[in-house]
């Protein structure tokens, strides 16, 4: 009996041995962030002790009741010196001690080196021992997830050639300037949206995105949110299911048995299905920054995505446990998108200006290296470098380094012209290929812009028309299809701007921004949204719809939360639906209202429309539908009324 006894104890300590793991991102070849805490975890038997052995560090943990077990290694210097890290039995081999960054986003991030041909012709010189690279797959999870099967290689052509060419590039140029070793995760996939990208938490942690957040956790199984409303479901259904049984006993009609709430569907376009899949089996890793290149599939929701950015970033620092973690992301490159209005996405260029207000963020500029027929520009190269030069600025202390292009900074009207000053441009500027300066615009009270001549001067842009011989305004840039010359000494491009949006000095604040509404006819099929968001955008959740009841005419009031000078009321029709007559009104108290205008919108064309009146006191304004088109555009029934934006002004 005893060696029997004897032979099942080895069995048993074997077992547990054996059941300590890492998870994926722990394996042969990989990169350990340097001068930071280093987190290392896993899984074993529920009071396993588990210990960790690297570069002379020994740390212990107990697996929790779950089997979870965390240590933290000490701060350590670079280290190119392949070494083994022990976590029980587990060996993983060649580790390096450098630098790590997570390279994140939609298809301009995905894109593989070997997939345009300049990218392609340099797979053969990717052999860097020192520079490594994983790939997260693609995959989708209504719940966080722990693991995902991934694994380090070094960087070679049978590796770089399916990987980032964006990361790539980002990683050699880091791992060429600081003399280190560095890693890069690819977690990346083409069309999504920024949102599934995202926690519920980093939406709660925005208020603008107060409502979303709701319903992103009233849909979120494992929620309490989704919970309780299941569980306010299931009461339904009993009291439901008794009074059917008592209606079929007095032979009685059924009513419609309760709508079940709704859960998020696993998909690619989920809010957090991404993060939950491809973002937390990272987390808490250890890593220096991120960088992203994403936005092709937001940029219709104008500063609405400024908002959504704010919730990525709280997301990833509060996981990754970095309150001021790195991100530097790209803004978008000019493309045709169909027959989009051309406005839609240089506003959303501003959009993404706006994010650099978030701490230690950078915005890199392609405007420049844009291919209009193409939403994939091949020049990934540059736009690496270009992020890289806010890596090293901004995070390796290389002060000298300016990585902004010029941005506009301020306007004059001095007679005939108007002066726009830039920020870094202390070089100077120039035009990029020798040619007078491209984009810019000018308009006088009117609003109606015409092309216009630009001169250098210092770090100023003299511009003028002989069409406007009173200039007021100024834009450049201001179209999807522009790719403009202005540029620093040094090469980087200028982003567009506009002297009159979003904030138009002549008309002041937006009233209506944020605001609440109610509406006569609410709709229920998720267009109950961005009535007041600041996008102009045709598709839900940017572009509000009433319900389909086939009663007109039909209103929706908007709560300016307090009373206000108004004399203009703008609005807008999308090309989808049937949104006919419009009339806008206006009441102090809510109760009495007084019609200020009204407008006919033409059918399947996305048209704004300007109310003005004399100055009134609001706090209240109603947008009553009063008819349809008989036809349909975009396959709505007609008895929607749809409205893109409105916005209230006080115009001096």
């Amino acid at each position: 009996m005893k060696p029997s006894f004897f032979v099942a104890c080895l069995i048993s300590l074997s077992s547990a041995h054996a059941a300590v793991k890492l998870p994926s991102i722990f394996t042969d070849h990989m990169v350990l962030q340097r001068d930071k805490a280093v987190p290392v975890w896993g899984k074993a038997e529920p009071g396993e002790e588990v210990v960790v052995e690297f570069a002379g560090q020994k740390k212990t943990a107990k697996a929790d009741a779950s089997g979870k077990w965390m240590v933290k290694l000490d701060p350590m210097p670079a280290n190119a010196e392949p070494q083994v890290l022990k976590a029980g039995t587990v060996s993983v081999q060649d580790v390096l001690v450098g630098e790590v960054w997570l390279a994140s986003g939609q298809s301009n991030m995905e894109w593989e080196m070997q997939m345009k041909p300049d990218t392609k012709a340099d797979i053969p010189n990717t052999t860097h021992p020192n520079l490594r690279l994983i790939e997260i797959p693609k995959t989708v999870a209504l719940t966080p997830q722990d693991d995902v099967p991934a694994a380090w290689a070094r960087s070679a052509p049978e590796s770089a050639a399916s990987f980032s060419a964006v990361g790539y590039y980002y990683g050699l140029k880091l791992h060429e300037e600081l003399k280190v070793p560095v890693g890069v995760i690819q977690s990346a996939w083409g069309g999504t949206r920024i949102e599934p990208w995202t926690t519920a938490a980093g939406f709660d942690a925005v208020p603008e995105l107060k409502d979303f957040a709701a319903s992103v956790h009233a849909q979120s199984p494992g929620d309490e949110a989704y919970r309780a409303a299941n569980e306010k479901h299931l009461a339904a259904i009993e009291k439901w299911t008794q009074a059917t049984r008592e209606a079929l006993e007095k032979k009685q009609p059924v009513s419609a048995m309760p709508a079940q709430p709704a859960t998020l569907s696993a998909g690619s376009g989920t809010p957090t299905a991404l993060y939950n899949a491809m973002i937390h089996p990272l987390v808490p890793f250890a890593i220096r920054g991120a960088i992203w290149y994403q936005g092709e599939s937001n940029h219709g929701e104008g500063f609405v995505y400024t908002d959504k950015t704010k919730a990525l970033l709280a997301s990833w620092r509060s996981v990754f446990q970095q309150a001021d973690l790195p991100f530097y992301f790209v803004q978008i490159a000019p493309y045709h998108y169909g027959e989009e209005n051309v406005e839609i996405l240089p506003q959303f260029w501003q959009a993404q200006r706006k994010c650099m207000e978030i701490p230690n963020t950078g915005m890199t500029v392609i405007t420049d290296i844009g291919e209009v027929p193409d939403i994939h520009p091949a020049k990934k190269k540059e736009v690496a470098r270009r992020l890289s030069l806010w890596a090293m600025s901004k995070t390796y202390g290389k002060s000298e380094i300016d990585p902004n292009g010029p941005l506009y900074a301020s306007h004059a009207v001095e007679g005939g012209t108007i002066r726009v000053k830039f920020d870094h441009a202390a070089n100077g500027l120039a035009s990029r290929d020798g040619k007078p300066l491209s984009h810019f615009e000018v308009a006088g009270r009117d609003g109606i812009f015409q092309a216009a001549e630009a001169k250098i001067d210092g770090d100023s842009v003299i511009i003028s028309s002989a069409k406007v011989p009173e200039p007021r305004r100024a834009r450049f840039a201001w179209s999807k299809l522009a790719i403009a010359n202005l540029m620093d000494k040094d090469g980087l491009p200028a982003t567009a701007f506009h002297t009159h949006w979003p904030v138009d000095p002549d008309q002041g604040e937006n009233f209506a921004r944020g605001c609440t509404w109610t509406s006569s006819d609410q709709n229920n099929y998720g267009w109950d949204t961005g009535l007041t968001d600041g996008s102009w955008a045709s598709f839900s959740p940017n572009c509000y719809a009433t319900s389909n009841t086939e009663k007109f005419p039909k209103h929706v009031t908007i709560d300016l939360k307090q009373a206000r000078t108004i004399n203009l009321v703008s609005l807008g029709a999308p090309e989808i639906g049937s949104t006919k007559t419009v009339a806008v009104s206006v009441s102090a108290d809510g109760k009495d209202f007084k019609e200020v205008g009204k407008h006919v919108f033409d059918l399947g064309k996305a048209t704004r429309a300007g109310i003005t009146f004399p100055d009134a006191e609001a706090r209240y304004i109603r947008l009553t539908y009063l008819d349809h088109h008989d036809k349909m555009a975009g396959n709505f029934p007609a008895s929607f009324a749809f409205t893109s934006e409105v916005e209230a002004y006080k115009v001096k």
